[in-house]
């Protein structure tokens, strides 16, 4: 009897076949399509990203706008202020000087 050597690598069965090259083109059309997803998202991540930032810069700049506002509310009390008081001044001035023309009249 001759000795024959026995085949330990495992064989596909005759019923089971499958093309394995179209596994690999599979494989890179989703790779491709999961690129194109990540891009998408990243591209949304960014202009989330932008949109926030603008919204940030618009409040900030808001704000500066309203700061500037009441500076120049306050400014414009402050001259109102000075002006009144002026105006006081003068109204007391001018009573002291006819007060003294009475008493030069006299």
């Amino acid at each position: 009897m001759s000795f024959q050597h026995e085949n330990t690598t495992p064989q596909p069965t005759p019923g089971h076949s499958c093309d394995y090259s179209q596994v690999v083109d599979d494989a890179l059309v989703i790779l491709t399509d999961n690129s194109t997803d990540t891009k998408e998202r990243e591209c949304k991540a960014e202009c989330k990203v932008k949109h926030k930032e603008e919204k940030r810069w618009k409040a900030e700049e808001e704000q500066l706008e309203v700061e500037q506002r009441q500076r120049e509310e306050e400014e414009a009390w402050r001259k109102k202020a000075v002006e009144e008081e002026a105006a006081q001044q003068k109204v007391a001035v001018e009573e002291v000087e006819r007060e003294w023309q009475r008493v030069l009249e006299e």
